[in-house]
């Protein structure tokens, strides 16, 4: 087998997708840890395996019209070699199209396809001359599945829907947020300028944001190493806010992995008070471990826990209790663009009875005249406002305070943020 160049380390990283599952972040990791890449390329193939992964069903439309072989119907490496080369010629405009046809034709050649090659060079000749028509639904245009589309629909209406499909088309960018345990904003923004990283501050926002360019791999930065700051999606803050974290207080942060919510929250009680940060799988209580160390957050316990086992030790235990459930995470698409193709109707109706169960159990862990704050990151009614109001049904010693749907916007996710506060 050649050695794997880009392009074709893209192909790889679709296939271990959209044949086998796998979701793109850690199809991305394990291929980088697999084949030398210089920083540039890693960039390449992360916009390719996104950019095509974006907008995978209106490419599949594209070659279904120019190919007589339907796309299901291809050998894998075949199919997914033409998406990523189409995704160069449609959708990435650095790219001449005879250098995205030569190099898929040499890959065709390269992996033991050499009787296919010209026909790849056929289809793709045809994607660079066809023209690009406007597309007039807009399932087909960002890439949805019908019944996803239809549920958006209901849940957020046209206008909402519309909104929701635009913003989570969008390209992610890198977010950080200062911590102010260690450092100020202006401090990180001089340093960060100093390691070479274009920095711009994130606009309309109430906390200390940053938004990087040009950073290569931020581990390798001094100011990460120094725990001056942690990637966190800005929306993640409604939760945060919901909170209100207060030194000295004792608040524990359920399903806590990756971290981000636990060390904001730990920041704001200025490293005073007790934050247990629970997760059920070890590697990731040992991930937060790790940061929370590298942040200097001293308050923050990580351990393992089940959040749909009771816990009798945590029994009003908290004066707060943060559940971020496992959810749909339609919220995140412009992070994952695969979980459009990756959910199904019937995962929300099990995910939410899930969480009900969860909502249940961490309910008891909080002091009378208490907070749970309970979050998704997912639009569907199920798993949001429906969730709350059958709890409320089957716990009257709770009341809602407020609760919020905050769509994806062009710098950040789309979550859902309820308040319920214990009164007895």
């Amino acid at each position: 087998m050649p050695q794997k160049t880009d392009r074709a380390v893209a192909v790889s990283v679709l296939l271990d997708v959209l044949e086998e599952g796998a979701y793109a972040n850690i199809a991305l990791r394990k291929a980088f840890a697999e084949q030398s890449l210089e920083p540039r390329e890693r960039a390449f193939v992360t916009d390719m395996v996104n950019e095509t992964l974006r907008n995978l069903l209106q490419i599949d439309h594209i070659l279904n019209n120019l190919s007589k072989t339907p796309i299901d119907k291809m050998k894998p490496f075949i199919r997914n070699l033409l998406r990523i080369s189409a995704c160069q010629i449609k959708f990435m405009d650095k790219i001449p199209d005879r250098a995205a046809v030569n190099e898929a034709v040499v890959l065709a050649k390269a992996y033991g396809f050499e009787n296919l090659s010209g026909y790849v060079n056929g289809v793709l000749r045809n994607v660079s001359r066809s023209q690009t028509d406007k597309i007039k639904s807009p399932a087909l245009e960002y890439s949805y599945p019908k019944w996803l589309m239809d549920k958006l629909r209901l849940w957020l209406g046209e206008d909402g829907a519309q909104s929701f499909c635009e913003n989570s088309h969008r390209i992610p960018s890198v977010i950080i947020l200062t911590n102010t345990h260690k450092t100020t904003p202006d401090q990180l923004v001089k340093q960060l300028e100093a390691e070479g990283v274009e920095v711009t501050a994130l606009e309309n926002s109430r906390h200390p944001f940053l938004i990087l360019r040009q950073m290569g791999d931020i581990t390798r930065l001094t100011s990460f190493k120094d725990g001056w700051f942690f990637v966190l999606d800005p929306g993640t803050m409604h939760a945060v806010e919901a909170m209100n974290p207060q030194p000295g207080q004792t608040i524990i942060d359920l399903c806590a992995a990756p971290g981000g919510k636990s060390f904001a929250m730990a920041a704001f009680m200025k490293n005073e008070g007790n934050l247990l940060a629970y997760d059920i799988h070890r590697h990731r209580v040992e991930l937060i471990r790790q940061t929370s160390k590298r942040l200097g957050l001293s308050i923050i316990t990580p351990a393992i826990n089940d959040a749909v086992v009771f816990n009798p030790q945590l029994e009003s235990f908290a004066d707060k209790v943060l559940l971020d459930v496992p959810c749909s995470g339609l919220g995140t698409i412009r992070k994952h663009p695969e979980i459009k193709y990756f959910r199904q109707p019937q995962d929300i109706g099990m995910l939410a009875k899930k969480q009900r169960e969860m909502l249940a159990q961490t309910s008891k862990y909080v002091k009378p005249g208490g907070e749970l704050v309970y979050c998704t990151c997912t639009v569907t009614r199920d798993e949001n406002g429906d969730n709350i109001k059958h709890f409320l049904e089957t716990h009257p010693h709770y009341s809602l305070v407020c609760e919020q749907q905050i769509l994806p916007s062009a710098t950040s996710d789309g979550f859902y943020v309820a308040t319920l506060k214990r009164n007895v």
